[in-house]
């Protein structure tokens, strides 16, 4: 009898553990709250810097835009993700509250759904940036054309965040609690990779990359990434079957719901490095990029004819001006630093406050002190080319050795095809 009490016992303070335990860990996930999803208490020192999450991402920011009831969102890839600040002081000026939705590895699919999901709750957003990537566009003429999907489907089926199952995990895994406790080790490290409460991605693990093995080793590294990935790239924008592709069917539809709700959108081109256009220009990518622009800016146009009240504009910061020429550190040095670019393919937030500032010049009513970027129309892409190849020739003469590598990187990856 005795025995069987003591077990009885036994079970029962199991039992009280394991609940203790579950509550704890509860507990400890909504107070520290890793992905910012119930905002409870924010201590500096304790919970306040929190780290990027590995996990429902595009469901993370949605739920927090939603929450912070943003009025301006950026949408694009990791580009726009860890270039564009959304506390940038431009958007407190305009009156806007701004939230980064730009997700790295995203596509135009991403911004569509999420973007109807934000209208299926009445949340649509006064303005909108949207970095299109022309890699994203390329296509293979050759090859039957992939599947869209119809931009109505698009629309009637918007991505939901209101689900249960990955809101019970986040709330109850053990991930969720290695990543509270990570959120609390983080607190001090200036060099962790976090994302701030609206959405950016800092990117400070790069400035410990920068110090350690200086910039020059980042360039290089993803240069040789870079100059592999394009040689193999196709030169199409377009299936002959469709006259569309994929992406341009979602860029058609993401552009016709901005339209219809009368949001002022900026579409930007984004600034790639001169080391980037060099390898674009040396595996025979740049007829295209060319050709990708006026098909950007036939969209748009075509978007702003068929809502009267769309506030479309498209605009060109791509080039070979004074930033996107930027001197990359020499090899070995580790003291110097850059001042536009973590890397060819992803400029700073120095750079990306510049764009920023063009952007919203109208509702600051404040004139840019840098004249960086273009508004594309009509009259004046032929100008635009123009300046792109004055800037090239400049570049050219102050910075050859851009050239030389990208023409050597190329060269040897074009060999292997």
């Amino acid at each position: 009898m005795q025995t069987q009490q003591a077990f009885v016992r036994f079970l029962r303070l199991i039992m009280i553990v394991v609940v203790s335990g579950v509550f704890a860990a509860i507990a400890i996930v909504i107070v520290i709250d890793p992905y910012r999803l119930y905002r409870i208490v924010e201590i500096a020192g304790i919970n306040r810097i929190k780290p990027q999450p590995d996990r429902y991402q595009e469901e993370i920011k949605l739920s927090n835009a939603r929450q912070l009831k943003a009025t301006a969102l950026i949408f694009g890839n990791s580009r726009a993700e860890y270039g564009l600040n959304p506390d940038y002081e431009g958007f407190a000026k305009a009156g806007l509250s701004g939230y980064n939705m730009a997700l790295s590895g995203t596509k135009m699919g991403t911004t569509k759904r999420d973007l109807a999901y934000l209208r299926s709750i009445g949340q649509k957003p006064e303005f909108i940036i949207l970095g299109v990537d022309f890699l994203d566009y390329l296509v293979d003429a050759s090859k039957p054309p992939l599947p869209s999907t119809p931009a109505s489907k698009v629309i009637d089926n918007p991505h939901d965040v209101t689900g249960i199952k990955w809101q019970f995990d986040a709330l109850f895994s053990l991930t969720s609690v290695s990543d509270a406790i990570k959120t609390i080790r983080i607190q001090k490290n200036t060099e962790a990779e976090t994302i701030s409460s609206r959405g950016l991605n800092p990117l400070h693990e790069y400035e410990k990359f920068a110090r350690e093995e200086g910039y020059y080793a980042i360039f290089q590294q993803r240069a040789l990434e870079y100059a592999k990935t394009f040689s193999h790239k196709p030169h199409d924008l377009r299936y002959p079957q469709t006259d569309s592709s994929p992406e341009l069917d979602g860029l058609r539809a993401t552009l016709a719901m901005i339209a219809a709700d009368n949001s002022e959108a900026h579409i930007i081109i984004y600034p790639y490095h001169a080391q980037i256009l060099a390898i674009f220009d040396q595996v025979g990518l740049l007829p295209a990029f060319e050709a990708w622009k006026k098909i950007l800016l036939t969209e748009v146009n075509a978007a702003n004819k068929a809502y009267p009240n769309a506030q479309l504009k498209l605009w060109d910061f791509s080039g070979y001006g004074a930033a996107q020429c930027e001197v990359i550190p020499a090899k070995g040095d580790t003291q110097s630093t850059t001042k536009w670019y973590w890397e060819a393919g992803h400029f700073k937030q120095s750079l990306g406050d510049v764009i920023l500032g063009r952007l919203l010049e109208k509702r600051t009513h404040r004139i840019a002190e840098d004249t960086f970027g273009t508004q594309l129309r009509e009259e004046n892409f032929l100008e635009n080319q123009i300046r792109i190849q004055t800037e090239k020739v400049a570049c050219s003469r102050t910075y050859p050795l851009v050239f030389t590598q990208a023409e050597t990187l190329a060269a040897k990856e074009l060999k292997k095809k």
